[in-house]
């Protein structure tokens, strides 16, 4: 099932579109002599473009547009072997993670201490390094210090632990010292006062027009018009370029799924996969849907709760109204690559989702819920109906 695809473009400032509101906030709040707010989290999906906003506010933003900055930028977990977003020579003040690799707290401070003129007694403790680091910014009250931290929610969250108690909660008392947070899925649960009252981004999904716009600058003629990468990657920048080298829908559908999934171990890839496959077709899910569902896509049968813990650690899956749901772009991605390449499967897996959901209908244990369990049932039967099949009852179920 796999698809080779050309690796994703390094950041380039020539390439980069929009995020202008973000930006001008954030710069905004950078030139207030007595800032209340010092912390900025950008969360959103798979693919929203987080990672190349941090590295044009690293290398563009804070060069070019404001004065006395100083800027560190740490991206905290990879995004998959096949994407370098940073290119393939390292910068100043930028450390990031490929895969398998752990940041320790030691590595953090020494990057940071090795770009200021800081002097420090021999060999110090945590504490004095820590300290070194304040009384030089603290004693720079004019200029700005800006410490980017990318990717952060899908990280090692023992390191931002650490981070925030021996670190961030310290620095973040000066008014000239500043936190920019990445990530996407369950965020971490901050309990420094600065990082919970935190201005919140969560960047939008580009345009039909921006998608053109991006096509002109990466100077790429697409065989797929530009509706359809926008049908197929829902405006999310980081599939328009694999998707605009596609020969047609069907490998166009392939190069996407295998993006998505580019964030997962290789060595557990092909099973989370299936996982999220087997799920699709529902809005929501949890232990028991999973088992069954993925038990009838393996023909074996499955720990739902295990299942599920294992979806929830990529980072592609979200709590939401007491159930999981697949994040936005993997459902849209998955549900026409399935619905294209294996018709059967996605017929299937959607009668088994009516005929579970009327079941639970007709509990009366679950009389309180019946109208929700009636609305999925038409959700699929509505599925079932455009791939041709007139009642739910007699097609195949496994």
């Amino acid at each position: 099932m796999a698809e080779t695809f050309t690796p994703s473009s390094s950041y380039d400032p020539k390439k980069f579109i929009d995020r202008e509101e973000e930006i001008q906030q954030i710069l905004t709040l950078l030139k207030q002599s007595q800032p209340r707010v010092r912390a900025v989290v950008i969360d959103g999906d798979r693919g929203v473009g987080k990672t190349w906003l941090s590295l044009h506010l690293q290398r563009t933003i804070f060069k070019e547009k404001i004065t006395g900055v100083t800027s560190w930028l740490f991206s905290l977990w990879s995004p998959g072997e096949n994407y370098r977003p940073e290119g393939e020579r390292a910068q100043a003040n930028e450390r990031f993670l490929r895969d398998g690799e752990q940041l320790k707290l030691d590595e953090f401070l020494e990057i940071i201490i090795n770009s200021l003129p800081i002097e420090l007694p021999p060999n110090p403790e945590l504490a004095e390094k820590v300290d070194s680091i304040r009384r030089y910014v603290q004693s720079h009250v004019d200029d700005r210090f800006i410490l980017i931290l990318d990717s952060a929610y899908e990280s090692d969250w023992s390191l931002l632990e650490q981070l925030e108690t021996h670190f961030l909660g310290n620095l973040l008392t000066l008014s000239n010292f500043f936190v920019i947070v990445t990530g996407r899925g369950r965020p971490y649960p901050w309990k420094v006062p600065y990082l919970i009252e935190a201005i919140r981004f969560r960047p939008g999904k580009f345009t039909v027009e921006q998608i053109n716009e991006q096509l002109k600058r990466f100077q790429l003629t697409s065989l797929l018009t530009t509706k359809e990468i926008y049908n197929i990657g829902g405006g999310w920048p980081l599939f328009t370029e694999h998707l605009a080298r596609s020969k047609n829908l069907n490998q166009a559908l392939s190069v996407a799924v295998n993006i998505l999934f580019a964030v997962v171990p290789v060595q557990e890839r092909e099973q989370i996969r299936k996982y999220f496959e087997a799920l699709s077709p529902l809005d929501g899910f949890g232990e028991t849907e999973a088992a069954l569902l993925v038990g009838n896509y393996e023909k074996n049968v499955q720990d739902g709760r295990a299942i599920c813990r294992r979806m929830n650690e990529t980072r592609l899956i979200s709590w939401k109204n007491g159930r999981y749901e697949i994040n936005e772009p993997v459902l849209k991605i998955l549900r026409q690559h399935l619905l294209l390449n294996y018709r059967e499967l996605w017929i299937q897996l959607n009668c088994i989702a009516f005929r579970h959901f009327e079941l639970l209908a007709k509990e009366r244990t679950m009389e309180r819920f019946r109208s929700f369990f009636e609305g999925q049932m038409q959700n699929h039967a509505n599925i079932l109906n455009a791939a041709g099949i007139d009642d739910p009852h007699i097609c195949s179920a496994g």
